[in-house]
C-alpha cells in the first residue's frame, strides 16, 4: 500500500487537494483516506465522504500524539479490510512531521506500507508571514516533502510566487514543486517519482535528523521535570494561545445575514480569526461548505444533505459571546 501524508498548516488547502486527487485517481487506483482535524466535529470527513472512497475520521485529539495508537490501528484495519492501493492521510494543521514519521515507520506497519511520501501544501498568500513566525516548523515540513504544492497562486503576484519557489528549492532541491490554485494538480505531477531513488537518501537523512531532535527534546523534558504535552509544538509558535470553538447547529440560516457574519469574522470584529470553516444549511441555497482562510471566504454547495450543521472557528482573543450573538441573528425562524 502506498501512503501519502498531506501536510500543511490550517487553511492551506489540504482537503481541497485531497478532493481533487480522489477525483483524478479514483479511476486508476483503489483509495482510502484517514483525516484528523484540529477541531473535533468532523467537517473535513463530511466533505470527503461525498466521494465514493473509504473515509476514516480521527477527531478529538491530534494524530501525532493522543491519537497515535488510533492511527496505527486504523492503518492496519484499512489495509486488512479494504486493501487500498493508496492511502491518503490528512493530519491536523498542527501535526508535526517528526511524530508522523515515527508512527508510520513503525515495525507494526512495515508489512502494509510499501512506500511513504510526504506532500506539503503551502498557502501562498500567508506563506512568508507564517514562515517568519514558525521557521523551524515550516523548514521541517518542506525538507521532508517529496512533493511541494504552492497553492492559491491566483491570489498572489508573480514575484511573490517566485520568492516562495526560491526558498523551497533552497531548503529542498530534490522535491518536485507545483504551483496551482484550488489544490488542482495533474495525474503526472501527482505520480511523479524521482529517478534512481535520488530523494530516498535525503529523506532518510531528514528522518534521522528528526529522530535525533525527538530524543534530544525528550531527554531535556525528563531532566527538567517538564510534563510533555505535545511532541514538537515548540516548533509552532503560531499555535500558542490559539483558541478554537466547535459549534453544532440544527437550524437553517439566511444567506445574506450569514455572509455579513463571515465578513465580521474577516474584519476581526470578534477577535483575531485565523481560520473558520463549516457546513451549514442556508434557506436560499441548501447545504453549503464555507471556508475562511488567508483573508478570503469561499462558499460551495455540498453534494449531499447533512444530518446537522457544524462549524469550526480558530483564532486569538475571540469574543465568544459577541460572536454567538451575531450568529444568532442569522438563524431562520420560520415564515
Amino acid at each position: 500500500m502506498l501512503v501519502d501524508v498531506v501536510i500543511g498548516f490550517l487553511g492551506s488547502g489540504k482537503t481541497s487537494f485531497i478532493l481533487n486527487i480522489l477525483e483524478i485517481m479514483a479511476p486508476r487506483e483503489k483509495m482510502a483516506v484517514i483525516v484528523n482535524e484540529f477541531g473535533d466535529l468532523g467537517i473535513d470527513g463530511a466533505v470527503l465522504s461525498q466521494r465514493d472512497t473509504e473515509i476514516v475520521e480521527l477527531s478529538s485529539g491530534c494524530i501525532c500524539c493522543t491519537l497515535s495508537r488510533d492511527l496505527l490501528g486504523q492503518v492496519e484495519m484499512l489495509a486488512q479490510k479494504y486493501s487500498p492501493q493508496r492511502l491518503l492521510i490528512e493530519p491536523s494543521g498542527v501535526a508535526t512531521v517528526t511524530s508522523l514519521m515515527d508512527i508510520l515507520g513503525s515495525l507494526k506497519l512495515e508489512k502494509y506500507v510499501e512506500n511513504l511520501r510526504i506532500i506539503c501544501i503551502i498557502d501562498a498568500v500567508d506563506f512568508f508571514t507564517f514562515y517568519e513566525q514558525n521557521k523551524l516548523y515550516v523548514e521541517s515540513q518542506l525538507k521532508s516533502a517529496l512533493l511541494v504544492v504552492i497553492n492559491k497562486i491566483d491570489l498572489v503576484e508573480e514575484k511573490g510566487i517566485a520568492d516562495i519557489m526560491s526558498l523551497v528549492t533552497q531548503l529542498n532541491r530534490k522535491a518536485r514543486v507545483i504551483v496551482t490554485s484550488y489544490g488542482i494538480i495533474s495525474v503526472d505531477d501527482f505520480l511523479w517519482i524521482p529517478q534512481n531513488g535520488e530523494h530516498e537518501h535525503e529523506q532518510e537523512e531528514v528522518y534521522e535528523e528528526h529522530i535525533h531532535e525527538h530524543e534530544h527534546r525528550h531527554d531535556e523534558d525528563l531532566a527538567g521535570g517538564i510534563l510533555h504535552q505535545h511532541e514538537g509544538m515548540e516548533y509552532i509558535p503560531s499555535i500558542q494561545d490559539l483558541e478554537s470553538y466547535n459549534l453544532e447547529c440544527d437550524d437553517s440560516f439566511h444567506a445574506h445575514e450569514f455572509n455579513l457574519f463571515l465578513n465580521s469574522l474577516l474584519g476581526m470584529e470578534f477577535g483575531e480569526v485565523l481560520r473558520a470553516k463549516g457546513i451549514i444549511h442556508l434557506i436560499e441555497r441548501g447545504w453549503v461548505l464555507f471556508n475562511l482562510a488567508s483573508g478570503y471566504v469561499t462558499m460551495t454547495p455540498m453534494e449531499k444533505a447533512q444530518p446537522m450543521g457544524k462549524m469550526f472557528i480558530a483564532g486569538r482573543h475571540l469574543q465568544q459571546e459577541l460572536l454567538l450573538a451575531q450568529l444568532e441573528k442569522c438563524r431562520y425562524r420560520g415564515a
